[in-house]
């Protein structure tokens, strides 16, 4: 644990030394926030699945995928340095290597997202009892993000690799997640499949609170939780492999 801890420090010290990424990270579903909502104030009539207790959370996932892009090249740029190289002969796993990085991105995650649904308060987002099971809800969905980051980061070799690999699951999470389009505009098995994919439950666990209740929780969180454990099994196999071939 103690090894764990002295990694994710490092982590947070090399998000330090890159404040533009780090602001960055906390800053976009800010700024999207004030822009939808000025977009949405010159509207004469603004669709339900656009009023900002439906779409507030959508908007917050969607800045949990550059944080992703941020472990994702935090990792692939490790491999080009002398930093892996010492990681590799110090008596520290692989595992603990990347647990380091859950250590490091969940409380920046955790601050976006608590400062995001506070701004959103401003903008006229319910205060209540959901209020606070937003933030807590959207936890699953976070370690979802930080997973796939680390899931890119053992995929690449280096950081010119981690960028389109990223923006295809930015892609993917503003198409399929319901950030800009409620999902339920997909129907049949095309409907069938975006519903198996992990996106549009890491919105909607959250974003049903204000109609569902707190029941909305279930099953969304079975399949992030799902994605999740299918991702660290991956990540391990990969890690397998190239131990094989050296």
């Amino acid at each position: 644990m103690k090894k764990c801890l002295t990694l994710a420090q490092r982590n947070i010290k090399e998000m330090l030394r890159d404040p533009l990424s780090l602001v960055f990270c906390l800053g976009f579903p800010l700024i999207m926030l004030l822009l939808m909502q000025v977009i949405f104030t010159s509207m004469d009539f603004v669709p339900d699945n656009f009023q900002i207790k439906n779409y507030a959370s959508g908007i917050c996932v969607f800045g949990f995928t550059f944080t992703s892009l941020f472990v994702a090249l935090q990792i692939s740029s490790d491999k080009n340095s002398s930093f892996i190289k010492r990681i590799n002969i110090a008596p520290i796993s692989k595992a603990v290597y990347y647990i380091s990085f859950f250590l490091s991105a969940l409380p920046v995650v955790l601050v976006q997202t608590v400062l995001f649904f506070l701004i959103a308060l401003v903008f006229g987002f319910p205060f209540d009892a959901n209020f606070v099971l937003s933030i807590v809800y959207l936890l699953p969905s976070a370690v979802l993000y930080v997973s796939i980051g680390i899931l890119i980061g053992a995929l690449s070799s280096n950081e010119k690799q981690t960028g389109p690999i990223t923006s295809i699951f930015i892609s993917l999470t503003g198409i399929f997640g319901g950030v800009f389009m409620p999902i339920s505009v997909f129907g049949g098995g095309f409907g069938t499949f975006v519903n198996l994919l992990p996106f549009g439950h890491s919105v909607l666990i959250a974003s049903e609170l204000q109609t569902v209740g707190a029941s909305c929780i279930y099953p969304h969180v079975l399949y992030l939780l799902g994605y999740i454990v299918a991702i660290i099994v991956a990540v391990a196999i990969i890690e397998k492999i190239r131990s094989a071939k050296k």
